[in-house]
C-alpha cells in the first residue's frame, strides 16, 4: 500500500496567500531534512511552540504580539532559518529607499539557489508587519491642463511602483544581527564543547564549498559528536542560523562574517588546548 501525499491546500480559484496557512491541513511530514533545497520555509514553521503568541495566525510576528520592533524582527528572523538572510539582504538593500521592482529582482536572484515559497514582496509585507519596512506609495494619477479649453483632467498611472523603505528599528536589529554575536554565543559559549568541530567545518568550507555529505564525513572524525549524537547538519544549521555560512550553487559556502569569525574560534580552540594539560595535572595533584 503506497502512501498518499496530502492533497492541494486550495482551490485552484482561490487566491493564495501564505500566511493564511493551516498548521494542522499542511503535513510537515513531507519536509526532507536531508535536502537542503527543502527548507523549512514552507507557510508554516516546524515545531512551533503551542505558547507562541498568535501561533498559525499572520499577527504572530507583530509588535503588538511581541511587545516591540525588535523582538518582532527578531523572533520573524529566527523562526525562518532559511530566509535569514533573505530577511537581512532585504532590510539592508532597502536602507536609503528602494522600488519594489529594483527589491523583487535581487530577491529573486538571491532565492536562485535556496527556493522559497514566498515570492519577493511576500517577504517584504512579513518585515512590514514586523515593522522593520514601510511601504510609501507615489502619487497614482498626476492632473493635466488642456490649454486649448482650460480644462484640468487626470492621467491615472496603471503601472504602481512604491518604495520600500526601512525603519530606524529595523537597521537596529540588521546592524545587531550581523555583528557576529550570535554566532559567538554558540559556537564560544552554549555550544562550546564542539568548538573544534565548527572550527573544522568553518576552515573547510572557507577552502571550497562543501556537500552536506563532506561536512557529515568531517564532523564523524570527532569523538566528541557521539556523545551527545551529532550529525554535520546540526553544525551547518548553527552556522547558517548566525550567518556564518549559506548554501549556494547546490554546496554549503562561508559567509564573509564565517571569514572574520575563523581567527576568533581558531584563538579559543588553542587556548581551550593549552588549558586541558594543566586541568589533567591539577587533577592528578588533587
Amino acid at each position: 500500500m503506497t502512501e498518499e501525499k496530502p492533497k492541494d491546500l486550495f482551490d485552484e480559484d482561490e487566491e493564495f496567500d501564505p500566511l493564511e496557512a493551516d498548521d494542522d491541513v499542511i503535513d510537515q511530514e513531507w519536509m526532507d531534512d536531508d535536502n537542503p533545497y527543502d527548507t523549512v520555509d514552507y507557510p508554516t514553521m516546524r515545531n512551533m511552540p503551542e505558547s507562541m503568541p498568535g501561533s498559525g495566525t499572520r499577527t504572530m510576528f507583530t509588535p503588538a504580539a511581541q511587545g516591540s520592533v525588535a523582538e518582532a524582527v527578531r523572533k520573524l528572523v529566527d523562526y525562518n532559518p532559511a530566509r535569514r538572510q533573505i530577511f537581512l539582504n532585504i532590510i539592508d538593500m532597502c536602507r536609503d529607499g528602494e522600488l519594489a521592482s529594483v527589491v523583487t529582482e535581487k530577491v529573486d536572484a538571491l532565492q536562485k539557489h535556496n527556493r522559497s515559497v514566498f515570492p519577493a514582496m511576500t517577504l517584504c509585507h512579513m518585515l512590514e508587519r514586523a515593522g522593520a519596512l514601510e511601504m510609501e506609495m507615489p502619487e497614482v494619477a498626476e492632473e493635466h491642463e488642456d490649454l486649448e479649453d482650460g480644462t484640468t483632467y487626470l492621467v491615472i498611472d496603471e503601472e504602481v511602483d512604491p518604495v520600500w523603505r526601512s525603519t530606524e528599528e529595523g537597521l537596529a536589529v540588521h546592524e545587531e544581527l550581523t555583528q557576529g554575536r550570535e554566532a559567538r554565543e554558540v559556537i564560544l559559549d552554549r555550544d562550546n564543547k564542539y568548538a573544534e568541530v565548527y572550527l573544522a567545518v568553518m576552515q573547510a568550507m572557507d577552502a571550497a564549498p562543501c556537500s552536506r555529505e563532506e561536512i557529515d564525513n568531517l564532523t564523524d572524525t570527532f569523538d566528541v559528536v557521539y556523545h551527545p549524537r551529532r550529525y554535520g547538519t546540526h553544525f551547518l544549521d548553527m552556522l547558517e542560523k548566525t550567518d556564518c555560512c549559506i548554501w549556494r550553487d547546490r554546496a554549503w559556502h562561508l559567509t564573509d562574517l564565517g571569514h572574520d569569525l575563523l581567527p576568533e574560534v581558531l584563538a579559543f580552540c588553542e587556548q581551550h588546548m593549552d588549558d586541558e594539560p594543566k586541568q589533567d595535572e591539577q587533577k592528578q595533584e588533587a
